[in-house]
């Protein structure tokens, strides 16, 4: 291209584009002139006009202006929200088209991102078995959160000074790239069908007491969060206000609380201190109104206390579809000694040690192995300990190999991000028969694949499970056996 030319794609023009399949992450890809543009939101066979957000040398990144031809599969979505929401991005598909669309992003992502010879890439998609569908296609999610804010927002200088001038206090979802701002929800079909009764409860609440809502630019005001968990099997609510004051100025607000304790099957109705920039608090202190600071939810034969801040799958029946797809990887004798890193509330763990020895997990958050202790002494599983600490430090110091315990199989469910290199390199050393990876992110699980595949191991089956229905997360279980 000579220097008097003008690149054909260019950051900030429209552009209208044919959706030609979903890429891994799940936006809709499409090319200019043979440039591949990325469109959050948009699905294949979708015509759209667009407007180029970002070009980089490879590809570019685009928003939704206009949908001019509707997909041949799309249907119409249940939410009157979902356009503009953000939350879910597939309600316009039917759902065995959102599987299917799932298990294409996993077998692209293994074959183009992970870090192996190609031989050994162009493998990997076999490996992939048919998706499991969440058993609850609406109304799946146990816990939701909502803010507490303003529909409309707008600054004005005045001597100097830049005020701001909130207007229509709501309570909704932050929308993507407008956290400064709330869209007001009436519904959500992702969680309890009661929701648009409470939030009714919810808005007349605000109306009648004026409590002041929190600014995120001048951090002042009062109601922060509210925080929404249910037990999908147990029947139990929890209701909890997230509010930006100390037990001091909340004392005489309690009572302004209390109305919603009438509700039915609220067995825990909560008001919790966060005075920090921070929206989500590490341990804040928490006051209960009605019932106990937590509620009860079972997994099989098991029962666990979910605390308003636990690590807990947010997909109950869903989580059992899961935890049965990690036994049947993880194919446990009654000798072996199994490592259940990254354990949060040592949910997984405790389902595993019926099939097996010994359970030993790990994990970082106090709170979290807090809640571990406590549901595994009421479960009375007498065969599984708990470390407290990173994964990558324990495993180098407290549980070296050659130590107290000899690890056949090891379970990893990391966080988003996937293995930290150290934590990676420690299973390695530990050399266990068998690695059953978890995860919910498949771009970072290839990465980590390629040091498992270069340290002997070969991946033998990926179970997706769907955990997040008209969404494009997916779950996967992951086997891995030493050659």
């Amino acid at each position: 291209m000579s220097t008097t030319e003008v690149p054909t794609a260019q950051a900030g023009r429209e552009y209208t584009v044919t959706i030609e399949k979903v890429a891994p992450g799940g936006s809709g890809l499409a090319h200019i002139d043979g440039l591949p543009v990325f469109v959050p939101g948009s699905i294949p066979g979708q015509q759209l006009l667009i407007v180029l957000t970002k070009h980089k040398d490879r590809y570019a990144e685009g928003r939704i202006l206009k949908v001019l031809r509707k997909a041949k599969d799309e249907i119409m979505p249940r939410c009157q929200h979902f356009h503009d929401c953000g939350g879910c991005t597939w309600q316009n598909l039917p759902y065995d088209k959102q599987l299917s669309y799932k298990e294409d992003i996993i077998r692209e992502t293994l074959e183009h991102l992970t870090p192996a010879d190609d031989t050994v890439r162009k493998q990997l998609p076999g490996r992939v078995l048919k998706i499991i569908p969440s058993p609850q296609v609406f109304h799946y999610r146990n816990k939701l959160e909502m803010s507490f804010g303003f529909a409309s927002m707008r600054a004005e200088e005045q001597n100097g000074k830049r005020i701001y001038f909130d207007e229509g206090p709501t309570v909704g979802f932050h929308q993507p790239n407008q956290w400064s701002t709330v869209l007001p929800i009436s519904e959500c079909h992702l969680y309890d069908e009661q929701i648009g009764s409470l939030l009714s409860d919810v808005r007349r609440f605000m109306t009648e007491t004026r409590l002041p809502v929190y600014n995120p630019k001048t951090h002042k005001g009062l109601l922060r969060t509210l925080l929404l968990r249910r037990g999908i099997h147990t029947g139990e609510h929890m209701i909890g206000f997230i509010v930006n004051a100390r037990k001091k100025e909340l004392e005489p607000l309690f009572q302004y609380f209390m109305r919603f304790a009438g509700r039915g099957g609220l067995k825990s109705l909560l008001v919790i201190e966060n005075t920090s920039l921070n929206d989500k608090p590490e341990q804040p202190p928490i006051h209960t109104l009605v019932g106990k600071p937590y509620i009860t939810e079972r997994l099989f034969d098991l029962e666990f206390e979910i605390s308003p801040f636990s690590f807990f799958q947010t997909n109950t029946l869903g989580a059992e579809k899961l935890y049965q797809a990690i036994s049947v990887g993880a194919d446990l004798s009654p000798r072996d000694t199994v490592l259940d890193a990254y354990c949060g509330m040592g949910t997984i763990g405790q389902y595993l040690a019926r099939y097996c020895e010994r359970v030993v997990g790990i994990e970082s958050h106090p709170s979290a192995i807090e809640d571990a202790l406590k549901s595994s002494g009421k479960n009375r599983i007498g065969n599984i300990s708990f470390y407290k600490g990173r994964a990558e430090q324990i495993l180098k110091d407290q549980l070296k190999p050659g130590g107290k315990y000899a690890f056949n199989v090891i379970v990893v469910d990391p966080p988003r991000a996937g293995l930290h290199p150290a934590a990676t390199e420690a299973v390695i050393t530990h050399a266990p028969r068998t690695i059953v990876y978890v995860s919910c992110n498949a771009a970072t699980f290839a990465r980590d694949l390629g040091a498992f595949l270069k340290a002997g191991y070969e991946l033998r089956t990926v179970q997706p499970i769907d955990m997040f229905p008209h969404t494009a997360h997916v779950e996967m279980v992951s086997v891995l056996q030493k050659k």
